[in-house]
């Protein structure tokens, strides 16, 4: 959770605690004006009204940030999209260090390429 001072846009009402930092004051509503603009005709239930965050109902710990950046799954941003359940692949331009075949795509990103195996070399290199 974040601390700070904030101002509701709605209604002007003091904001001290919210679960992301924002970038501005600009649309931040207190929990009480939220609940006012929920529509009625909606079947989630709505947040009951509040006079301050302090009478708030907790919010869970796996619900998350909104504004925090996405974890980082070791895949890195180059990786070419697949369809899901497949791994990423890498393409470059490396060369096998057993037999110096070329190697253009890759499941993992390479860090070091000095024992970097073709598939045939690296099955040769399990049994």
């Amino acid at each position: 959770m974040y601390q700070g001072n904030w101002k509701c846009s709605s209604c002007g009402g003091e904001i001290t605690e919210l679960p992301f930092q924002p970038r501005s004051e600009n649309g931040l509503t207190c929990r009480a004006c939220y609940a006012k603009g929920k529509s009625p005709q909606s079947s989630t239930p709505s947040v009951p009204e509040m006079a301050t965050a302090d009478e708030a109902p907790p919010i869970p710990d796996e619900a998350g940030l909104a504004s925090a950046p996405p974890e980082d799954d070791g895949f890195g941003t180059d990786a070419t999209p697949v369809t899901p359940g497949e791994k990423p692949r890498f393409e470059g331009d490396w060369k096998c260090s057993a037999c110096g075949t070329p190697i253009t795509s890759l499941p993992f990103k390479p860090y070091n390429t000095e024992n970097l195996l073709c598939i045939d070399c690296f099955k040769k290199s399990k049994s």
